[in-house]
């Protein structure tokens, strides 16, 4: 019962993994396929510091944890989140530094009329790719620590967690 339920969750999680990728991909598809970065900065810079935001939560919330289980596993997650906010943000750097060199280039793109010019565009994949990663680590990190906090948990057990006694 138990390997079936994890198994479960392991299916849920990736479905919701390639579901924000579908939806992520589309996003980035259509706003680089019309050159028009400006609402994806909107859109990818609020995550990020989101990210930054959680993964120090996660930090603080696992040292402040005794030592045993509860805090190795918010540590853990703590150091992958910590790497999916690396891969995101040198994902935006990427893609910046792309968006610049094409315009620097002048590369011209018209959307409805696609030329030879346009496969320049293919280039966007790499950024994507680490910004993808990046969001792929977070949220795996993210499901670490979700089980210990969708389950009720009592006085007694908040004060185990918590307390720590020097040996």
């Amino acid at each position: 019962m138990r390997k079936a339920r994890k198994q479960l969750n392991t299916l849920a999680l990736r479905l919701v993994e390639l579901a924000i990728a579908g939806v992520f991909l589309g996003a980035v598809g259509h706003h680089v396929y019309t050159l028009n970065l400006k609402p994806l900065a909107a859109l990818c810079l609020p995550v990020l510091v989101a990210m930054f935001g959680f993964t120090s939560l996660l930090y603080m919330r696992g040292r402040s944890l005794s030592r045993g289980r509860d805090q190795m596993r918010t540590l853990f997650a703590a150091e992958r989140a910590m790497q999916g906010a690396i891969w995101y943000f040198t994902g935006i750097v990427a893609a910046m530094a792309l968006h610049g060199l094409v315009q620097l280039l002048d590369i011209a793109h018209d959307p409805a009329d696609p030329g030879i010019e346009s496969l320049a565009l293919v280039l966007f994949l790499g950024p994507y790719a680490h910004m993808q990663t990046g969001f792929t680590l977070f949220m795996r990190a993210a499901w670490l620590v979700a089980p210990q906090f969708m389950r009720t948990v009592p006085t007694r057990e908040i004060w185990r967690r918590v307390h720590y006694v020097p040996g």
